[in-house]
């Protein structure tokens, strides 16, 4: 069994309350097994004093035979005091979605904001976790796939890259090594870091990962957190992001065999002063 991992996003959703935007849709691989989860990144795309914002996704699939259903989503953020605030951090969602699957089933998404109706729209990022490949489904038993923790890792490898600021995709700029040893990528941790904001810029993207093993699809990693963009030049202190989480994945590999992946920053939108980002794997 193997876990894969795509990305629908957009820069500007849900600017009104209970009106939800397509964000986009999935088509599942010819030989996938079924549905896993949903990471959802959101952050708002500027600042407005006295504003909450939270979100709603809701997930329509004809093929699964499944009718609007909805549920609460990033970014969780109550009214500022004041438009000109410091960083805005919010962490990236896992919310459950298993389903079985036959494969290219097809399953679209869209967001919206929660009441009371805001100011402004949000940037978002949504990952499905599917499974396919050869071996059987294993969905039955969610304890199977480590959702919210690499577990069991043994190994990590890490790299950063600095001052990216183009939505076009960004090569890391070298690859990272997976040992012989390792029989099983187990997860992904990918975020960035705002040097210095500029107004009307959030940070909300994700990681497009490619590697030397056979059937890797290219895997979509949301960033750990998303970081709402201010209204005027920020003040106070700079953002802080607390244990951001790691995207679970399984993916098997040839034991004794050194292979390697690569990443590839794709931002919604784009970042004047550049910021660095940084992609971990685990394997074990």
């Amino acid at each position: 069994m193997s876990s894969y991992s795509k990305c629908v996003a957009s820069a500007s959703v849900g600017a009104t309350a209970n009106t939800f935007d397509a964000l986009g849709t999935w088509t599942l691989r010819n030989d996938a097994k079924g549905t896993l989860g949903i990471w959802v990144e959101a952050a708002p795309v500027t600042a407005e004093a006295a504003v909450a914002y939270h979100g709603q996704i809701r997930v329509t699939s004809a093929d699964l035979g499944i009718g609007g259903q909805i549920a609460s989503c990033p970014p969780y953020e109550g009214g500022s005091p004041a438009t000109n605030i410091g960083f805005r951090c919010y962490n990236t969602e896992f919310i459950p979605f298993a389903w079985g699957a036959k494969g290219k089933e097809q399953i679209s998404i869209e967001f919206s904001s929660q009441l009371p109706d805001p100011t402004n729209a949000c940037s978002v990022v949504a990952a499905l976790i599917f499974e396919a490949g050869s071996v059987g489904s294993t969905i039955d038993n969610l304890n199977d796939i480590p959702f919210l923790n690499p577990f069991g890792t043994r190994g990590w490898n890490c790299l950063s890259k600095a001052t990216i600021t183009t939505v076009a995709e960004t090569d890391m700029g070298a690859d990272q090594p997976i040992p012989g040893w390792a029989s099983e990528i187990v997860g992904f941790k990918a975020y960035m870091l705002p040097n210095l904001m500029t107004a009307g810029e959030e940070v909300v993207g994700y990681m497009r990962v490619r590697s030397s093993m056979p059937d890797f699809d290219p895997c979509e990693i949301p960033f750990a957190f998303g970081v709402g963009a201010p209204l005027g030049t920020p003040v106070g202190k700079g953002l802080e992001a607390q244990s951001p989480h790691p995207v679970a994945y399984s993916f098997k590999k040839k034991a004794n065999i050194n292979e390697s992946i690569r990443g590839y920053v794709v931002l919604n939108a784009a970042i004047t002063t550049g910021h660095p980002a940084s992609l971990t794997v685990y394997y074990r």
